[in-house]
This record gives C-alpha cells, sequence and structure tokens, in this order.
C-alpha cells in the first residue's frame, strides 16, 4: 500500500477565513511550512512572528478530512469552525494509493462527506452517500484507523504517547500493526456468541 497525500485545501476552518485556501502536499524531496504572523508587532519576539498563522491547523485540516476527527480528539469537532464565520467549513483533501486518485470533501455546518474516486463520486446504493457508510469506505481505504494515523504519521503533542496508553489500547495498535486483528474480532465474536448462547438459555 502507498499513499501521497497531495493536497488539502480549506475554507472556514480554524483560523483559516472564507477565502478557500490550498496547501500542496507533494513537493519533493519534502514540504516545509512556515508561518508569518504580518499581523504581529515588531515589539514582539522572533518566535511570535510564528505563532497562530495555520500550521497546525493543516495537521487538524488532513486529520479531520480524513475521519472526521481531531487530533487525538481533543478538540471538539464544533470547534473546528472558524470562530468569525460560524458556517460553511469545508475541507478537501486529495491524495493517491497505488496510483489511483482520491478525494474527500467533508463539511461542517451544513454537514456533508463525500468521497471521490477517479474524480467520480461513491455512493452507497440504499444510503445514497449516508456518512457513516462513506467514512466506513474511507477507513477501509486508508487502512488504518484514526488511532494509529495520530501515532505514524500525526505524531502531534495532542496524540496521546503509545507507551502511556493501556495495555489493551497497545495491544489493539500493535495488532494493526502487525495485521492480526482478526485474533481480537474473533474473540469479541466468541464473547458475543457466548453472551446470546447464556441468553438463550436462561429464557
Amino acid at each position: 500500500m502507498n499513499i501521497v497525500f497531495k493536497y488539502v485545501e480549506m475554507r472556514n476552518f480554524y483560523s483559516f477565513g472564507n477565502v478557500r485556501q490550498r496547501v500542496e502536499l507533494d513537493a519533493s524531496p519534502l514540504t516545509l511550512i512556515l508561518g508569518q504572523n504580518n499581523d504581529a508587532s515588531s515589539a514582539e519576539s522572533a518566535t511570535g512572528f510564528r505563532n497562530g498563522v495555520g500550521k497546525s491547523a493543516l495537521i487538524q485540516a488532513i486529520n479531520y478530512g480524513l475521519y472526521g476527527k481531531s487530533v487525538g480528539n481533543k478538540v471538539k469537532v464544533v470547534n473546528l469552525v472558524n470562530k468569525t464565520n460560524k458556517k460553511n467549513c469545508e475541507v478537501i483533501i486529495g491524495f493517491e494509493k497505488d496510483g489511483i486518485p482520491y478525494r474527500i470533501e467533508r463539511y461542517r455546518n451544513p454537514t456533508g462527506l463525500s468521497l471521490f474516486i477517479n474524480d467520480n463520486e461513491q455512493k452507497n446504493d440504499e444510503a445514497q452517500g449516508e456518512t457513516k457508510d462513506t467514512q466506513g469506505n474511507i477507513d477501509e481505504i486508508i487502512g488504518m484507523s484514526q488511532e494509529m494515523f495520530n501515532q505514524l504519521v500525526t505524531l502531534s503533542t495532542s496524540v496521546e504517547p503509545f507507551l502511556a496508553m493501556s495495555s489493551s489500547k497497545q495491544r489493539e495498535l500493535i495488532e494493526q500493526l502487525l495485521g492480526i486483528t482478526q485474533l481480537s474480532d474473533k474473540a469479541n465474536n466468541l464473547k458475543e456468541l457466548f453472551r446470546y448462547t447464556k441468553q438463550e438459555i436462561q429464557n
């Protein structure tokens, strides 16, 4: 599996206003993003010119675009919407997987989610693009949970460190990483079967 993020676009997301902003993510060999706060006064320190200009918002936008949640789930989704405009929040993220182009468009106030493969919108036959079904398709394409994405890609201070996690969470991530989640799935299925059988016997 080879995923290459191509770009992310934002409108009314965090500090980004009503004019859509696009950031290219596939520069070679690296994409370096620096911020400059033009509103900072000359009396402020040099670091003041780098703070609050939207660098962290890019990481949030990628995470929100893919999973519909904030990094580490530390920020409520409603608080991702620009506080001035309070509506028409958009995040569009484009990427390629194994040479196939994908695009995710996610909206808030009003809420919406669309998945495009080769510029063709994907719709569930029965649900007609219902959010939960579309998100399930996206999770399958990305091939990892939000928790795994945060640990391997995001690497933010908002993410709980692996060694600070409970043993059960650590086991889940290790199983995902090694591709052996079937063991936990089977154990959960057995628990459910045991519960159901016990209830049937009691009945």
